[in-house]
């Protein structure tokens, strides 16, 4: 059922009202007309900033809603190397609701064809890595946000593939589906207190820390770190990262960051999407 413009806008100018029951019943009449209300609650927030907070918790609730929705699905999939992507988008559309994916994911097609042209076809494991590893943090400049680490663009695909900066999960994304697009055996591995890429095929085995340049690690260099933190030292430390686990992490370091900043609304739905996930997260973020 289509609701008219007019009837919107006349919901939408009771929601001034001082009653406060009034204001819940019209907020729930909004919700329920879903994503065409949104233009319309756009519009009103920028012309009516006193109503500001609660056409944004309207919104929320609206994008927030649609949102867990796709996301119940996407867990509901078998894994693949796509659903990376779709679930790493999903986590930044939360945060900007009218991203252009599509621009972002030919961004990353280019990226894996640049590669290789560089690479080409008989290039051993080795030359691979350090060819992929010029690429992405010479030729495109992407590293560790050092400066403002718990900056919450860090975590926000889009905003590290612009920016450039990332935190340790977010940067290996990018790497990772980068390697997807060019059929590399590499996937994320996620150690307590820092997350890493491994490239893993019968001749060549190594660490790549996205957050460090791409730095080329060992088994025994990553439990160094691992002792040296505090963790100790574990074989599944180590282990493949499932794509959950990978979404889980990357909400679980938003969820930090908008609790710290008080931001209720945005820890709660956040919350939510990391129970769909349904991951153990007892190994820690970024």
């Amino acid at each position: 059922m289509v609701i008219p413009e007019g009837q919107i806008r006349a919901l939408i100018r009771l929601l001034a009202d001082e009653d406060t029951r009034i204001v819940q019943t019209i907020s729930g009449k909004l919700v329920d007309i879903g994503p065409s209300a949104v233009p319309l609650l756009q519009e009103a927030e920028i012309e009516q900033p006193e109503m500001a907070d609660r056409i944004a918790s309207i919104l929320e609730e609206i994008r927030g809603g649609k949102l867990q929705d796709e996301l119940v699905d996407l867990a509901g999939r078998p894994e693949s190397p796509a659903s990376l992507e779709s679930g790493a988008f999903l986590i930044a559309r939360y945060a900007y609701p009218t991203l252009d994916v599509e621009r972002y994911t030919r961004q990353l097609d280019t990226m894996a064809r640049e590669v290789r042209e560089r690479i080409g076809s008989r290039a051993s494991g080795e030359e691979t890595v350090n060819a992929l590893n010029r690429y992405v943090f010479t030729e495109q400049g992407f590293k560790g946000n050092t400066k403002n680490y718990y900056e919450v663009d860090n975590s926000y695909l889009n905003r590290v593939m612009d920016r450039r900066v990332g935190i340790p999960i977010s940067l290996s994304v990018v790497y990772l589906l980068i390697g997807q697009r060019l059929s590399l055996p590499i996937h994320g591995i996620g150690m307590p207190g820092h997350f890493l890429v491994k490239y893993e095929s019968e001749r060549y085995k190594i660490f790549i820390d996205c957050f460090n340049g791409g730095a080329l690690l060992t088994e025994k260099n990553c439990a160094r770190f691992l002792t040296e933190a505090g963790y100790g030292f574990e074989d599944r430390f180590l282990q493949k990262s499932p794509v959950r686990a990978i979404l889980s992490r990357m909400i679980k370091n938003l969820v930090a960051i908008y609790t710290k900043a008080d931001e209720p609304v945005k820890t709660a739905r956040l919350t939510k999407f990391i129970e769909i996930l349904g991951e153990d997260q007892r190994e820690g973020g970024l």
